[in-house]
C-alpha cells in the first residue's frame, strides 16, 4: 500500500514517525515501570496487612476458644454429662441443667448461634439463640450424632480444638446464612485416662470472620475508595466467607479478573487462607487519566505537525512534480519536453539530467528511424532480387518432360519426388500437418536418397493406423533421418537398414522411433547431443539440424516433449521422440 503513496505523503509519514514514534515509546515504557514499581510496592504492603489481618483472625478466634475452654474445665457440666451418660441418673433433670449453663455460655460473646454438647452415648444437649428452644436447634434432626466427622475427629484430637470452614447452616428469619464450628473433646479430668464423654461445639455466625479480616468499612460508599476486599478461602481456594455473601461457595479465581492484583496469606491456626484482591483499574485510575492526557496532547501535537509537515513539503515536492509531469508527456511520445527549474539543489540536478537524456533519446529516435528505413530498403531489394519459387517448380516441369520425351523414366520419378519435397519443405514451413502428410514427404525425401547413395540402405516404416491423424510440427524427422543416411551409412555400399516406427504410448502422448544400424556415435558426442549441444552424426560438424529440432520442440511443446539418443559404435543409433497428442482438427495446447 505504502508503494502507492506519493513521494510528499511518504514524506509526511516518515517525519511524523521519527519525531512523534520515539516519544511515545518512551513513555510507553516509563508507564510501564511505574506501573510494575507500584504493583511491587502495593504487593510488599498488602503482604503487611495480611499479616496483621491474620492476627486479628487468631485473636477473635481465640476469644471463642477460650469459651470452649471455659466449658471444657468447669466440673458442674462434666459431672453433669457424665450423669446424662449414666442410664441410671435422672437424665431430663441433668439435661436441664446443662442447658441452663449452655445458655448463659451462648451469650458470653457476640456472634454466636448455638453452644451445643454431644455425649458419647448420642445424646444431644444444646441451645439455640435463635429458636430459644432446647428441643428446635441447629442440630435437630440428625439421628446419630456420633457418626458427625466433627464429632469423630474431636473425639480423636488429644487435646486442642477443631475449627471447621463456614458453611452454609439452617436459620430462621435471620440474615446469617452461613457459620463455622469451634469443637472440643470433654474428658473427665479427675480420671488418668483423659477418655473422652462427649464433644463440646460452638457454633458462631461467618460475619465474625468478616469483622476479623476487617470486610466492614464505614466508607464503603466512597466512590474514591479502591475496590480492596479480603476473602476467606479452604485448602482448595472455595470462598467461606466474602464482602458479597452471593460469592460464598464460589472458586477463588472465579472472582479473581484479569486485571486484579492478588496476594495470598495462609491462617495457620485456623487453615484458611486470606485473599486480598486490589482492581488493578481502579488503583491506577489516576496514572490511566495522564495517560489519556499524554495521548491526546500526543495527538494535538501529531495534527498540528502534521499540518506544518504537510505546508513545508509542498515546497519540497514542486520541484519533483515537475519532473513527473515532464516524464508522463514523454510517455505520449512527445520527446523534446524540457523542465524548467530555477532552483539550484538536487531536484534541479535531476531536472537538469532528464533534459539532456531527452535530447539525447530524441537524436536516438532519428537515427533508429533512418536506419530501419534503410534496412526496409534493403529488404526490398532483396526480395526483388529472389528468385520466384514458381519459376523453381516450372524449370522442373520442363526439365520432367523433357525426361519423359526421352523416356528417362527414372530421371522423371526423382524430378516429382524433388518437386514435391521443395512444395512441401518452402510453403509454411512451420504449419502443423499430419503425421500421415509427413511419413509421405518422408518416402519422397528417402525414395531420392536411395537413389542418390546407389541403393545402399533400405528403410523400414512400421506405424499406427491410430497415429495417422495425430498433428506435428512439419518437417520435425528430417534432420535425424539425414544424420542417419549420411553419417550413420558413410562409406557403407550394401546393408544399410533405417526403420522408422510411430506408435501410441498412452492416450496424451506418442512416440517416434528413427532406428539405423550404421557407424554409431561416441560417447562424448553423444552426451553433448543429449544435453542441447548439437553435433552432426559424425562429431564432425555444427550439428545445427538437430540442435534445430531440440529448440523447436522446447519452443512448441515445452516439458510435454523430450527426445532421447542413445547410439553404440558400430551398432548404430537410436532416436525417440516422445510428443504429446494434438488429434486431427485439434489446437496444441
Amino acid at each position: 500500500m505504502l508503494r502507492k503513496w506519493s513521494f510528499r505523503n511518504k514524506m509526511i509519514v516518515s517525519f511524523v514517525l521519527v519525531s512523534l514514534l520515539p516519544v511515545l515509546i518512551v513513555q510507553t515504557i516509563s508507564y510501564y515501570i511505574s506501573t510494575e514499581a507500584m504493583k511491587k510496592k502495593i504487593d510488599d504492603l498488602v503482604q503487611v496487612n495480611l499479616l496483621q489481618t491474620s492476627k486479628n483472625l487468631d485473636t477473635s478466634l481465640r476469644a471463642y476458644e477460650d469459651l470452649l475452654f471455659q466449658i471444657f474445665t468447669n466440673d458442674e457440666v462434666i459431672e453433669l454429662v457424665k450423669e446424662i451418660n449414666d442410664p441410671r441418673a435422672d437424665l431430663e433433670l441433668s439435661k436441664r441443667k446443662l442447658i441452663n449453663l449452655l445458655s448463659n455460655y451462648s451469650y458470653a460473646k457476640f456472634g454466636i448461634r448455638s453452644v451445643a454438647i454431644f455425649t458419647s452415648n448420642g445424646t444431644l444437649i444444646c441451645y439455640d439463640q435463635q429458636t430459644g428452644s432446647p428441643y428446635q436447634n441447629l442440630w435437630t434432626g440428625i439421628s446419630d450424632l456420633t457418626r458427625l466427622p466433627l464429632y469423630r475427629e474431636a473425639i480423636q484430637l488429644p487435646s486442642g480444638n477443631v475449627i471447621t470452614p463456614p458453611a452454609r447452616i439452617d436459620t430462621i428469619n435471620n440474615k446469617e446464612q452461613y457459620g463455622f464450628h469451634l469443637a472440643r473433646k470433654l474428658s473427665d479430668l479427675n480420671r488418668p485416662s483423659l477418655e473422652g464423654i462427649g464433644v463440646a461445639v460452638i457454633t458462631v455466625y461467618e460475619s465474625v470472620l468478616a469483622q476479623a479480616i476487617n470486610l466492614t468499612d464505614s466508607r464503603s460508599h466512597d466512590e474514591r475508595k479502591v475496590d480492596n476486599r479480603n476473602f476467606l478461602t479452604d485448602s482448595r481456594d472455595r470462598v467461606v466467607s466474602s464482602p458479597d455473601k452471593q460469592d460464598i461457595g464460589k472458586n477463588i479465581s472465579e472472582i479473581r479478573g484479569s486485571s486484579t492484583i492478588s496476594n495470598m496469606y495462609l491462617n495457620e491456626k485456623s487453615g484458611l487462607k486470606i485473599y486480598n484482591l486490589i482492581d488493578q483499574g481502579e488503583l491506577f485510575r489516576e496514572m490511566h487519566s495522564m495517560q489519556r492526557l499524554s495521548v491526546y496532547s500526543g495527538m494535538a501535537a501529531l495534527l498540528v505537525s502534521g499540518v506544518l509537515i504537510y505546508y513545508l513539503s509542498g515546497s519540497l515536492t514542486r520541484s519533483i512534480r515537475k519532473v513527473v509531469r515532464a516524464m508522463k508527456v514523454a510517455q505520449q511520445g512527445v520527446l523534446n519536453v524540457q523542465v524548467e527549474s530555477g532552483n539550484r539543489d538536487e531536484i534541479s540536478a535531476i531536472a537538469f539530467g532528464f533534459n539532456k537524456m531527452m535530447n539525447t533519446v530524441s537524436e536516438l529516435m532519428t537515427e533508429t528511424k533512418q536506419a530501419v528505413e534503410k534496412q526496409k530498403e534493403a529488404e526490398i531489394r532483396a526480395l526483388e532480387a529472389q528468385i520466384n519459387p514458381h519459376f523453381l517448380y516450372n524449370t522442373l516441369d520442363s526439365i520432367n518432360w523433357i525426361a519423359i520425351e526421352k523416356e528417362e523414366h527414372q530421371i522423371s520419378q526423382m524430378l516429382k519426388g524433388l518437386a514435391q519435397i521443395l512444395r512441401y519443405s518452402v510453403k509454411d514451413s512451420n504449419k502443423w500437418v499430419t503425421v500421415k502428410e509427413e511419413l509421405n514427404w518422408m518416402n519422397q525425401y528417402v525414395f531420392l536418397q536411395q537413389h542418390r547413395f546407389r541403393s545402399s540402405f533400405r528403410c523400414v516404416v512400421e506405424h499406427d493406423e491410430r497415429t495417422l491423424g495425430f498433428r506435428i510440427h512439419k518437417l520435425l524427422l528430417q534432420p535425424f533421418i539425414e544424420n542417419s543416411i549420411i553419417h550413420g551409412f558413410e562409406g557403407r555400399r550394401q546393408g544399410g537398414v533405417l526403420r522408422i516406427a510411430v506408435k501410441v504410448v498412452d492416450e496424451s502422448s506418442f512416440s517416434i522411433r528413427i532406428e539405423d544400424n550404421g557407424a554409431g556415435i561416441d560417447e562424448v558426442t553423444l552426451q553433448r547431443l543429449n544435453s542441447g549441444k548439437a553435433l552432426d552424426h559424425a562429431g564432425k560438424g555444427s550439428g545445427l539440424g538437430i540442435q534445430n529440432v531440440m529448440e523447436r520442440l522446447r519452443m512448441y511443446y515445452g516439458v510435454r516433449a523430450s527426445c532421447n539418443i542413445s547410439s553404440e559404435i558400430g551398432q548404430g543409433t537410436r532416436v525417440t521422440l516422445v510428443l504429446p497428442v494434438v488429434p486431427e482438427g485439434g489446437e496444441a495446447g
